[in-house]
């Protein structure tokens, strides 16, 4: 068996001998190893790419390496392997990978396979989320070097400069016959969002669907009740939250509104959002 190991050595705050570790761990198997580093933003794709020949790609990274190379795949027959080194590793977490390198190696070695969702918004696809509007401005506010230094919780910060400071536009999302108002949404394919906050809590990474989370208030004291509700569980229940199980939807705005797709910034609004169900073939214990 090929496989390629793409690594994203500016991924997370771990050790940068990586690929001594892993050569270790695969030395008495019949996988083929063959590395490659990613040494600016895209290049993960472009090496995804050009590995059609490996039956395996084992990703040393984090969320946004995994976005890149799912989005270099020319097609999903190649299986994906994760060793979660991000700062924040929601999809792995989900998939419940472990961090610890050795123990991520051996789900690689001895895991089953699940076909997993993906979801698709102007052609762009995405691993677990993507969002409109609020979220989207939150991550432009993060700094390299305090996310390098502080891990996760320069999503926090990030996330309280743009509450006080962001001015929401409006947006309309039609979902088949159905319209509805906003000024955030969370298309979602994973439960958890950001680690503790339960955004789309009956969201399966496998069933088909993506779990559309609509934010219909933008005043300060709103957002802080829809942060408790994420903290608790309990955010469907409030008012101005509107949740819906999507397999297409449209997302128009008065003003063009900044997207993203797993923490990656993309383009703005008007967007069409679909999902490719079990599409990805992931490795997990």
């Amino acid at each position: 068996m090929n496989a390629k190991v793409i690594i994203n050595p500016q991924a997370g705050r771990q050790s940068k001998d990586f690929e001594k570790k892993i050569r270790l761990f695969f030395k008495d198997t019949n996988i083929t190893l063959n590395f490659s580093y990613t040494d600016k933003k895209g290049h993960a794709t472009n090496i995804a790419q050009k590995s059609k020949d490996n039956d395996l790609i084992i990703i040393v990274g984090g969320d946004g390496t995994i976005n890149e190379v799912v989005n270099g795949l020319n097609d999903y027959k190649v299986k994906i392997g994760l060793i979660p080194v991000g700062s924040e590793n929601i999809f792995a977490t989900e998939l419940k990978i472990p961090k610890d390198i050795k123990k991520a190696c051996e789900v690689i070695l001895k895991g089953r396979t699940r076909k997993i969702d993906l979801g698709v918004i102007n052609k762009k696809k995405f691993i677990f989320v993507a969002g409109i509007g609020f979220d989207a401005h939150a991550i432009t506010k993060i700094r390299p070097k305090l996310k390098k230094l502080i891990g996760k919780h320069s999503y926090k910060i990030a996330g309280l400069e743009t509450l006080f400071k962001h001015k929401a536009e409006e947006l309309t999302i039609k979902i088949g016959r159905k319209t509805e108002k906003g000024y955030f949404v969370l298309a979602s394919n994973v439960k958890n969002y950001g680690g503790n906050f339960k955004i789309t809590p009956k969201a399966k990474l496998d069933d088909g669907y993506l779990d559309i989370c609509i934010f219909q208030n933008k005043d300060v004291w709103s957002v802080m009740k829809y942060v408790v509700g994420g903290v608790t569980g309990h955010i469907t229940r409030l008012k101005g939250i509107k949740h819906y199980q999507i397999k297409k939807a449209s997302i128009t705005s008065e003003k063009p509104v900044l997207y993203h797709t797993d923490a990656e910034i993309g383009d703005k609004t008007p967007v069409d959002i679909e999902v490719l169900p079990k599409k990805l073939k992931v490795i997990i214990p």
